[in-house]
């Protein structure tokens, strides 16, 4: 309890970009695995992929989910990267 503050279940210090980064791997490799799993589904015995339209929208959706997924990472890191840099200098 650094300078008598409790601040609970809370540790100072202890958020890295590594947290962070394995909290949204998960994320990401699920949008991933979606979208893999949604074009194996649909591609023949031949190796084309064949939509309805309306598939082809659904397709569109996981592939946007997998970008805000992968979009929302990145800049949560760069916050984390961010808070770090203006930290220290401030040591």
């Amino acid at each position: 309890m650094p300078n008598g503050i409790d601040n609970g279940l809370l540790r100072p210090f202890q958020l890295t970009t590594s947290d962070v980064a394995d909290a949204f791997e998960g994320f990401i490799q699920s949008a991933d695995e979606d979208v893999e799993n949604f074009i194996t589904g649909n591609t023949n015995d031949d190796g084309v992929l064949e939509m309805s339209a309306s598939q082809s929208l659904e397709l569109q959706q996981l592939m946007a989910d997998q970008s805000i997924a992968a979009q929302t990472g990145t800049s949560t890191l760069k916050g984390v990267k961010d808070s770090i840099v203006a930290a220290a200098r401030n040591i």
